[in-house]
């Protein structure tokens, strides 16, 4: 107990230590007043009060009120947020001059004067594409396979080499391309700034990144890159009406930073972040152990929110945060449960359009703002995702096994025996499929089929899993010849001999932040071999596993009225090297991998996708575990895969 204070009060005087050490000015010498003074307001809030945001995808309007995201967040929250993004996604770039692509953008800059007249804040991101203008991408080929570009941006320096100060061919093609980019850009903030509009600027994001061709080449490149952005834009063309973000994509990217006097906030995008505490507060510390106290924290881009009684416990309050879009089939405002959401919105330390001061009222200050409290704390609040207790469609006639696992279940060691005698002799099995039904509609789930040798090897073994999306029902197949013993494939004889000495069939749960019901049936393999129905009464044992209830439902053993299964409206399979992907609608569409620690590693496609079935390659990936993401047209979900 007395460590756990000696921590608080050591948190209690960082965080003060922070607040000191602001700057109440923006880092661009004779910057606009509206920038001084949206500066000043991010300033004096700072580790105080935390502005609330929503990032739009679909600008259909210029009015800002109408935009399909912020209506969006208005019904999740009953408030409007003070600060919303928008994308220079479509202002440069081959394409840059379809009707469409004009029209999106100016939309986006009429809102973003709309919602400064309304006293708001406007954010802009801008994946930059291709500046040779020789395909419509931003991502390198490790970030989408299918369309990717391959310009090298450090053919603009005088030695395409350098590793330290880098310097530019001022002469050379790439860097004419480079500035006529980052000129029209500066245009368009021209236009903001003459209407008196001051707005966020956050270049160059996730700076690591090697899925963008920005974070391709190292962190001194990058640094070069970053100064030339912010020197073309302020000192030859004279933009002077931004408050300027460096975003890394680690808090250990120090050798990316391009230096203090180019950016005024230090941002991370911060997603999954389940239990809306654990991940904001390490970044926090990571983030001010590594590049010190004197740059506002923000979170750029997230899911579900940092809860504003948690970081106010921990003395960690971002400036402010901004969930993705909801349209685009986004949907991260759904990651916020209900009552997480009006507690914080409704919190006086929360931010929101109507709390707002107006930037013809503001006036600078040299002091933060009056201390505030939560007014709740989240160990109070609901934060259980709802979850349906839904049935099979066909128990009253077939039996099922259902497995309900808790949020916080031990993954690791949920292994459920369905098979412990009378195994049959599986040496020359090849595929074991096995019906399923996912009741969660928020997370998907994957798992797998395990075996154990009887005497004397007592071995383990396991082939690749089955992923099923979040809602859906399926027919999962799985390759009984990845089986693999200590991460190594059993081939010829081995596998023979294995699967012929085989004393338990496990079914093993991978469900990390899981929360709900998963039924199993009709395990079989190579369609004759029945490892089991359920159908009969029975009792299944879980080994080692924590937080996981396990039961067999027997034909009409369920008192409440089932309800059909979902079925499924897009499908994601990984077979191999290959990711394939059907969607029934068009739409945008982001498929990226993971590390197993979180971390994005590839993008390997992004942006508008046809419907239908569409395969990408994890032929560049090094060998090892990761997490397969999609998001969009109607999909939602993630798949753990090995690459070998």
């Amino acid at each position: 107990m007395k460590f756990t204070k000696t921590i608080l009060a050591f948190g209690l005087a960082a965080a003060a230590t922070a607040s000191a050490a602001i700057s109440y000015s923006p880092v661009t010498a004779n910057a606009t007043e509206g920038a001084q003074k949206l500066y000043n307001f991010l300033a004096t809030n700072y580790g105080v009060k935390t502005v609330s945001g929503v990032m739009t995808g679909d600008v259909s309007s210029a009015t800002v009120k109408e935009l399909p995201d912020v209506i969006s967040f208005q019904e999740h929250t009953g408030k409007l947020p003070a600060l919303v993004g928008f994308d220079f996604l479509f202002a440069t770039g081959v394409k840059a001059s379809d009707a469409w692509y004009q029209s999106y953008t100016q939309m986006a800059l009429d809102a973003a004067k709309d919602l400064w007249k309304q006293g708001g804040i406007p954010a802009f991101t801008w994946h930059w594409k291709d500046p040779s203008d020789q395909i419509d991408a931003f991502y390198t080929k490790s970030g989408n396979d299918k369309e990717y570009t391959e310009f090298d941006f450090t053919k603009g320096f005088a030695d395409p080499a350098c590793t330290a100060n880098c310097t530019w061919n001022t002469e050379s093609e790439t860097y004419k391309q480079l500035v006529s980019d980052i000129d029209e850009i500066a245009d368009m903030f021209l236009g903001l700034q003459e209407a008196g509009v001051a707005a966020i600027f956050r270049p160059l994001h996730e700076a690591s990144g090697k899925w963008f061709w920005w974070g391709t080449k190292g962190g001194a490149a990058f640094q070069a890159l970053y100064n030339l952005v912010y020197d073309e834009m302020v000192s030859v063309k004279g933009v002077k009406n931004l408050v300027w973000v460096w975003n890394p994509e680690y808090t250990s990217d120090k050798d990316w930073n391009p230096g203090t006097a180019k950016y005024d906030v230090i941002s991370l995008d911060i997603y999954e972040a389940w239990d809306y505490t654990t991940k904001y507060t390490k970044a926090y510390a990571e983030l001010t152990t590594n590049y010190g106290t004197d740059k506002i924290l923000a979170v750029s881009e997230n899911g579900s929110i940092p809860d504003m009684s948690a970081m106010k416990a921990g003395n960690t309050v971002w400036s402010w945060w901004m969930p993705w879009y909801q349209t685009w089939d986004g949907k991260f405002l759904d990651q916020t449960v209900e009552a997480v959401w009006k507690a914080n919105m409704e919190s006086p330390c929360t931010i929101d359009l109507e709390s707002m001061p107006g930037w013809d009222k503001y006036t600078i200050s040299n002091a933060p703002v009056a201390a505030c409290d939560a007014d709740y704390k989240l160990g109070e609040l609901d934060t259980a995702r709802v979850i349906e207790d839904k049935f099979p469609g066909d128990l009253a006639t077939n039996g099922w096994l259902q497995v309900k696992l808790a949020a916080g279940s031990d993954t690791a060691k949920g292994n459920i025996v369905i098979l412990d005698k009378n195994i049959p002799d599986l040496s020359t099995a090849k595929t074991l499929t096995m019906k399923v039904y996912n009741t969660n509609s928020m997370s998907g789930i994957w798992f797998t089929v395990a075996f154990l040798t009887g005497a004397p090897d007592w071995a383990w073994a396991q082939p690749d899993g089955c992923w099923v999306n979040a809602g859906d029902s399926t027919l999962c197949e799985i390759d009984l010849t990845t089986t693999a013993k200590d991460q190594v494939v059993l081939e010829g004889a081995d596998y023979t001999a294995f699967m012929g000495n085989i004393s338990k069939v496990y079914l093993e749960v991978f469900a990390a932040g899981f929360n709900g019901t998963v039924y199993y049936d009709d395990v079989t393999v190579d369609g004759s071999i029945l490892i089991n129905d359920f159908n009969k009464a029975q009792n299944i044992k879980v080994e080692e596993g924590q937080k996981l209830a396990v039961k067999v439902l027997t034909a009409g053993s369920s008192a409440i009225k089932p309800v059909a299964a979902a079925s499924a409206a897009a499908k994601l399979s990984v077979s191999g090297k290959t990711v394939s992907l059907t969607t029934a609608k068009a739409g945008m569409v982001a498929v990226e991998v993971f590390g197993m620690n979180g971390k994005r590693v590839a993008t390997l496609y992004k942006g508008n996708l046809a419907a239908g079935t569409s395969a990408f390659s994890l032929a560049d990936m090094p060998k090892g575990r990761y997490i397969v993401r999609v998001k969009g047209a109607g999909l939602a979900a993630t798949q753990p895969i090995l690459v070998k």
